[in-house]
């Protein structure tokens, strides 16, 4: 009980998070990406994991959507993953693993003077 979040988007969110603290990392929900609206989680203040569940992503207008927002992640600097329910319940590991992958290439860059997305100035 003490894990639940209420400002959790979808169980498939919950289930990102519930691995990815399980794994020892530290995610903050919903946070406001400048241009974009709420990214669904952010990881160790530097990935940015959005995730798609079929119905609310089927349609042409959530296609689009959902690309105008992965473009602004990508101009924020925030590097952001996209995950599925079926990568969440049937590979766990797997998204996990990609996860902690993801986290090691951008913290090199990110040492080398990057700057966090939520750092960066709304222009």
């Amino acid at each position: 009980m003490a894990r639940i979040r209420p400002q959790s988007g979808s169980i498939i969110e919950t289930m990102a998070r519930y691995l990815l603290e399980e794994a020892g990392l530290t995610v903050e929900m919903q946070v406001k990406i400048p241009g974009m609206g709420h990214l669904d989680l952010l990881v160790d203040g530097l990935l940015g994991i959005e995730t798609d569940g079929f119905d609310h992503h089927s349609s042409r207008s959530a296609y689009r959507e959902d690309r105008r927002r992965w473009n602004v992640t990508v101009v924020r600097g925030v590097p952001t993953l996209r995950v599925t329910f079926e990568m969440l319940a049937g590979k766990p590991q797997e998204f996990v693993l990609m996860v902690q992958r993801a986290l090691a290439t951008y913290a090199v860059r990110s040492d080398s003077g990057h700057r966090r997305a939520v750092d960066v100035p709304a222009q």
